[in-house]
């Protein structure tokens, strides 16, 4: 998995809360949403609902967030803001991890099991082209980026603070924010990760 990762130049997976989870994500590390709940935590959570049916796991993805979903989320509340926190690749290699060439709730990835959306085989799968869409060429994605851009990875159990190395915020007030209450991560605004993918128009 490791060489597997390395080959395709992906440096970060990642991950959009809403802003107000940064401070615990930073101190405590991503934790799976069945381990808030049971303990009580007070977090915001991006879905009610979790169709996937894996709250053991969080969702992260490869290249660029899942815009989907990110949009419609951000559409429901103008006023709230989103973070996007970057995870160290290591993760891939180092954690169970669970591969979805589209989204983990829909039907077709649901009806794999999850054993089979493991390993080195389910990881080259995000990249294989979709039928009933443009090569990859076409849609000028490069190596390090699932063909469907609603691609998951579920990571199960807790990634560490160790794994996180900042995070992408909405405006240079927060990344000036952050960058003062912690030295130690990368902060950054960048505005094509609060965008569509460019080959939005192909999906």
């Amino acid at each position: 998995m490791k060489n597997a990762v390395k080959r395709r130049k992906i440096d970060y997976i990642w991950h959009f809360t809403k802003i107000e989870n940064l401070d615990s994500i930073l101190q405590n590390g991503l934790i799976p949403r069945a381990t808030l709940e049971a303990n009580n935590a007070n977090m915001e959570f991006n879905d009610l609902y979790r169709l996937d049916g894996h709250t053991d796991a969080s969702c992260l993805s490869i290249g660029h967030p899942n815009y989907k979903m990110f949009y419609r989320l951000r559409m429901e509340d103008r006023e709230q803001e989103w973070a996007v926190v970057a995870v160290k690749r290591k993760a891939l290699w180092r954690k169970d991890c669970a591969f979805c060439y589209e989204n983990a709730a829909s039907n077709e990835v649901t009806s794999i099991p999850l054993l089979n959306r493991k390993g080195v085989p389910a990881f080259e799968r995000l990249f294989i082209p979709t039928e009933g869409k443009p090569d990859r060429a076409t849609l000028g994605l490069p190596d390090n980026c699932p063909t469907n851009p609603q691609a998951e990875v579920l990571v199960f159990g807790v990634i560490e603070p160790n794994y996180i190395s900042g995070a992408i915020l909405p405006n240079k007030e927060r990344e000036n924010e952050y960058k003062a209450k912690y030295p130690n991560y990368e902060f950054l605004y960048h505005r094509a990760f609060y965008s569509a993918r460019l080959d939005y128009q192909y999906w």
